[in-house]
């Protein structure tokens, strides 16, 4: 997030959220809110979509943390936003990735 901040985007109301719930109640209620919310449209302006919490909830190794329905919801939001969810998520998982 510091890099984040750098770019002109601190993300007060998400830091608050992950205070206040925990980080996988913040991102459930980020993502089921059912319109694109201010930092994801941010992230945007940013071309940093692969820092949102709808493209990091669909990460495999979070799977387990969030049913199908956050999971469907998560990927229609970043697809109203044009973004190629496929793609993204392919270039995030090997970012993310370690390497032996």
């Amino acid at each position: 997030m510091n890099e984040l901040a750098r770019l002109g985007y601190p993300a007060t109301i998400f830091r608050r959220m992950l205070t206040d719930h925990g980080a996988v109640e913040a991102a459930r209620w980020l993502v089921l809110d059912p319109k694109p919310t201010y930092g994801l449209w941010r992230l945007q302006e940013l071309n940093r979509l692969d820092a949102s919490v709808e493209m990091w909830v669909l990460l495999p190794w979070y799977e387990p943390l969030f049913d199908q329905s956050i999971r469907d919801q998560a990927e229609r939001k970043l697809r109203l936003l044009d973004v190629d969810v496929d793609r993204e998520l392919r270039q995030l998982v090997v970012r993310l990735t370690p390497t032996a």
